[in-house]
């Protein structure tokens, strides 16, 4: 253990020792004696601070950075880098479509070619495309593949953020149908910490620990809930809570290949996505006096973004709580005097007003088979 000591004592205790074990008497101030001293121990206090870190450094629960990484590498656990965003087909988000005639009416190779760029209206966001992509004769819309043109969770995008494209056709439009959350940065000290503090255990495979890890490490993944037994004796779901929006077809793909190395033979373990739980809302907002018809349009989009917000972002299982959702509305603007809501559906079902509840392997969503799920008046 380090006592540290400040400059002050360690002053003290120099001129103490000086006048108990030697013949020197004059440590007054500006006296040669007291001035080597002073400088020295100068010296002396700046690196009991360098000590102090350094020792810190050496445990997992202060390390950062640099020193998280060498205590990572004795445990063979590298610390996960940043990504680049992407979307497979299957997902489809990233799509070409037509509003008149086919596609072949215009594009008639009947193929999307790779490498074909896709980015936001200011081009500060590009994507492109990852392979080849056929479309049959007829078809109005094609899915394709796409990977943002660097790494990073700056080049994920909402939905209909990527509209601009080269294809150089004109009557072919381009848009991506959902949010693109799967793009991450270098993986922070406190995710990293977690995984080191757990390296050992998770180094055993097949336990619960291990496949947790295993999850969190994709890209995308902000949380995953373990559920037994959900087909019986020796089977399990992980519930996989993407980092935004809901869980892609390639993020359970990926989810499912890394819980696949580390769980037991004869264990059966499959990532899922939870049961969504979809939410339809129509609030009627009620303005005081003198607001202008700019400031009603802007409000009526911050309490649909502060709605949005509030469903996402009850956890797996938990409780739709009417009075908070109307304390975050009514949080919006000053402007606001008051709100009435005249739709409350829950399941694509009217339901009356008050607290909603769900199962544990159940999230609440906007709905997304609705094209205005969270409507405000």
């Amino acid at each position: 253990m380090l006592f540290k000591k400040n400059y002050t004592e360690l002053v003290n205790q120099a001129l103490s020792d000086l006048q108990t074990h030697t013949d020197v008497t004059n440590i007054s101030i500006g006296g040669v004696a007291r001035s080597m001293l002073e400088v020295i121990n100068k010296q002396l206090s700046s690196y009991y601070g360098v000590l102090e870190l350094n020792q810190a450094m050496g445990f997992v629960s202060k390390a950062e950075g640099y020193f998280l990484d060498l205590i990572g590498a004795l445990l063979n656990v590298t610390r996960n880098g940043s990504q680049a965003a992407s979307q497979t087909a299957v997902d489809e988000v990233q799509k070409f479509y037509v509003t008149r005639g086919t596609l072949d009416d215009y594009i008639t190779d009947l193929f999307i070619p790779k490498d074909t760029t896709v980015g936001t209206s200011d081009d500060v966001i590009q994507y492109t495309v990852s392979s080849d992509t056929i479309f049959s004769a007829g078809a109005t819309e094609i899915y394709v593949p796409i990977a943002s043109t660097d790494v990073g969770s700056d080049y994920n995008v909402g939905v209909n953020a990527l509209i601009k494209s080269d294809i150089g056709v004109d009557g072919v439009y381009t848009t991506n149908a959902k949010a693109i959350v799967s793009g991450s940065d270098t993986e922070s000290d406190e995710n990293y910490r977690y995984r080191i503090s757990n390296a050992v255990l998770a180094g055993e495979k097949a336990n619960e620990t291990a496949i947790r890890l295993a999850a969190l490490s994709v890209g995308g993944v902000a949380d995953v809930v373990m559920r037994p037994y959900s087909a019986g004796i020796g089977s399990y779901e992980v519930l996989v809570i993407p980092t935004e929006g809901l869980a892609t077809d390639s993020l359970l793909s990926d989810v499912q290949a890394a819980i696949d190395k580390v769980q037991a033979y004869g264990i059966r373990g499959t990532a899922v996505r939870p049961t969504v739980v979809p939410v339809d809302l129509e609030i009627r907002v009620v303005f005081i006096p003198a607001v202008t018809d700019v400031e009603k349009t802007n409000i009526k989009s911050d309490v649909t973004t502060a709605t949005e917000r509030y469903i996402v972002n009850i956890p797996l299982g938990g409780t739709f709580i009417l009075n908070e959702l109307r304390q975050r509305i009514m949080d919006v603007s000053p402007k606001i005097k008051d709100h009435t809501i005249t739709c409350y559906y829950f399941r694509e079902q009217p339901c009356m007003l008050g607290n909603i509840s769900i199962y544990e392997d159940e999230m609440f969503y906007p709905n997304p088979n609705s094209a205005e799920a969270i409507k405000v008046i």
